[in-house]
Formats: structure tokens, C-alpha cells, sequence
């Protein structure tokens, strides 16, 4: 399957901010670059939005009314390594910040229509998007609905906690392959800069206690780079 952003397909970008006229300028600019747009105004719908409909690039405000701007910029990096612009208000401390979670690229408000649309398209040739899962996808015998907050093994439910269930949806969008642990803290402690490591890996072993629990044969430790899921088959531990 072609990914989306090659040269037969329009790019998709995902735009998210509280204000409403905010979002309207962006899409009015990127629409006249005939540049596809989601929208959306919460964090989590916007993490939704990015999983059911595989956008090539996100614009992400600083402020949501149920989130930061740069936690759900977190969120996003921790899944993808798609193009992530961020509308700052232009002071240093600000584009700081939003390059240390994971910013791509940093655009000062108000915005600029053609300075707009020239980084998105830079953005674009810079950073090809993988594959990201849509809000029902399955690996292996385990699925996971990011836009519903659950997951089941087998078709069979798993109760996980919030911060477990964020770093399993990773793990699942990197079907099998090793997720990194910055990468790890990023998906499920967003807004903190300091996690123990500890507190990592008892997360992850409660969450590999409970996959193994419903029949899958959870979590690998690959020492020194991460974690990944094993395949079913494979004896867990």
C-alpha cells in the first residue's frame, strides 16, 4: 500500500488548538496549498483522529483545554516520527520546550499564511512518516482502541490503567519491533521531565503480567536499547 504523502496522494495534516480561528487560518492556508486537513480541539481527540486516519504531519497549539500542548506533542512522537509543528507565542522558553518534547519545527502566532505553508512542506520532504495504527489495530492476537481506551487478547478485554494502555499502543505501533525507553517515558509520562527508571519497569511488569494472564506471551526486555512484545508462540517471561 502506497503511504499517504507519496507523490500521487494529497498530504494530510493534523491541526489541533482551542481556537477555533486559530484552526480556521491554518486550514484556510493549508487548504489553498491543497494540503488535506483533520481538525481537532482536545488532546485526546486529536490522538484518535492521528490513529484512525494516518496523517503525514500534526500542527499542535500550546494550549488544550484537557491537556498541554506539548504533552499531547509527546503523546505523538512517542507513536510516530511524523512531522510536528508547534504554534508557540515566539518566546525563547517556549520554542525550547517544544523542541525538548519532541517539536519538529516551531511557528510563532499569529499566523503567517506563506511562511505556514513553506515548513509544513519542509517538514514534509524532511521527515517521512511510517505507518501509524489505526484506532482498531491488531497485532498478533492482541488489538488496541486508542480512541476507545481498551484492549483485548484474543478478543477477550484486558484492564489496564492509563499510563499501561499508552505504552502498550506504542509497542503495538512498532508492531514487534524494540521501542526505545525515552521513547517508553515519552508515551506514558508526557508531561514529566524526570522519570525513575524503576517506575518504567514496574509498569511494564504489571503490564506483562496481565498480557501473559490473557494468553499472550507479553513483553521482552532487550537489555540496554528497550522493549518489545514477543510473538505469539514464543514462551513468555
Amino acid at each position: 500500500m502506497a503511504r499517504r504523502g507519496a507523490a500521487s496522494h494529497r498530504p494530510r495534516v493534523l491541526v489541533v488548538d482551542d481556537d477555533p480561528a486559530t484552526v480556521g487560518a491554518v486550514a484556510a492556508a493549508l487548504g489553498e496549498a491543497d494540503i488535506e486537513i483533520a481538525t481537532a480541539y482536545r488532546a485526546d481527540a486529536a490522538i484518535a483522529r492521528f490513529s484512525a486516519e494516518r496523517p503525514d504531519a500534526a500542527i499542535v497549539g500550546m494550549r488544550l483545554p484537557d491537556a498541554r500542548g506539548l504533552s499531547l506533542v509527546s503523546r505523538l512522537r512517542a507513536r510516530s516520527d511524523l512531522p510536528i509543528v508547534v504554534l508557540s507565542d515566539g518566546r525563547e522558553e517556549s520554542v525550547v520546550a517544544a523542541i525538548a518534547a519532541g517539536a519538529s519545527d516551531v511557528i510563532s502566532l499569529p499566523v503567517r499564511p506563506l511562511e505556514l505553508v513553506a515548513r509544513v512542506r519542509l517538514a514534509l520532504r524532511r521527515e517521512a512518516a511510517p505507518p501509524v495504527p489505526t484506532a482498531d489495530e491488531s497485532f498478533d492476537g492482541l488489538r488496541v482502541d486508542v480512541g476507545r481506551r481498551e484492549a483485548t487478547v484474543g478478543g477477550l478485554p484486558v484492564a489496564l490503567t492509563p499510563i499501561e494502555l499508552e505504552l502498550l499502543a506504542v509497542m503495538v505501533a512498532r508492531r514487534g519491533d524494540v521501542v526505545d525507553h525515552r521513547t517508553l517515558l515519552r508515551a506514558g509520562w508526557p508531561d514529566a521531565t524526570d522519570v525513575d527508571p524503576e517506575t518504567l519497569r514496574s509498569h511494564l511488569g504489571h503490564l506483562n503480567a496481565k498480557l501473559i494472564a490473557a494468553g499472550h506471551p507479553g513483553l521482552r526486555n532487550v537489555r540496554g536499547n528497550g522493549y518489545a512484545l514477543r510473538v505469539l508462540g514464543s514462551p513468555p517471561a
